[in-house]
């Protein structure tokens, strides 16, 4: 169950990055600093937290159910997006960064805050938002020059969104059979 879940948040952010790769470099930045933002304001908060709640978020079969309708509503608009942006219909949709990228990336710091003890919590907060922040900006800007064509990039982020799709029915089933 927790290689799903590490799938599913390693795809979410890698949807995330390729819709910033969409935008110009300001938007880009502004996104990925949104993102470091949650993780300096979650770090606190979800240290205060015992593992053990922690390790029920992905146990419970009610807020598995719940982070499966997430997924697919982030799904749905982001394939509404692939699909309008050569038309250049819903250009509403361009400015929607994916906003599952800020669970997965508060859960993955999480995780590895739980398994390095003894770190002194608020260095590691502004550490975490600083590498979130540089990761998330440089790596769009990477993705958009290692494939400059635009329909590449929209065919990639359909089908990293259809595996995420798919492997959250497959979490849903695993947890809840």
């Amino acid at each position: 169950m927790t290689f799903l879940l590490a799938l599913i948040v390693l795809l979410s952010l890698l949807s995330f990055l390729l819709k910033n790769s969409f935008y110009p470099h300001s938007w880009a930045g502004v996104a990925a600093f949104c993102l470091a933002l949650a993780v300096w304001l979650a770090i606190p908060w979800l240290t205060r937290l015992p593992a053990a709640t922690v390790a029920s978020w992905t146990t419970s079969p009610d807020r598995m159910l719940d982070g499966a309708v997430c997924i697919v509503l982030e799904v749905a608009l982001m394939a509404a997006f692939c699909f309008s942006r050569p038309a250049g219909r819903l250009r509403l949709l361009t400015f929607y960064p994916g906003l599952l990228a800020f669970p997965a990336i508060c859960w993955a710091w999480l995780q590895l805050l739980i398994s390095r003890p003894g770190i002194h919590f608020g260095r590691f907060a502004w550490i975490a938002a600083l590498v979130t922040m540089l990761v998330a900006f440089g790596g769009s800007r990477l993705i958009r020059r290692l494939v400059p064509e635009e329909q590449a990039r929209l065919e990639g982020l359909f089908l990293i969104n259809l595996f995420l799709l798919l492997l959250s029915v497959a979490a849903t089933g695993a947890i809840t059979f």
